[in-house]
């Protein structure tokens, strides 16, 4: 899983679609609906299993996504 500091969100989007094949990953159409896209992406298996936190708390989706790199790091 690609560490989410020093890229685009689009970007690291599309890497988890490869990353995570198992899981129906959603497509990221607009970055200014990051949080609706976000809480699709931890409702799948392997994240949800791995208690990745929803961006319903977040103002800005880079402490989210590193959120969700922590919690997916044992998957």
């Amino acid at each position: 899983m690609m560490l989410p500091k020093e890229t685009t969100l689009s970007h690291w989007a599309h890497s988890l679609i490869i990353d995570f094949p198992r899981d129906n990953i959603p497509l990221l159409r607009n970055e200014s609906d990051w949080k609706v896209w976000g809480n699709m992406l931890v409702q799948e298996n392997s994240f949800s299993r791995s208690g990745a936190p929803g961006p319903e708390h977040y103002h800005d989706w880079k402490p989210w996504a590193l959120d969700v790199f922590h919690a997916m790091a044992n998957f």
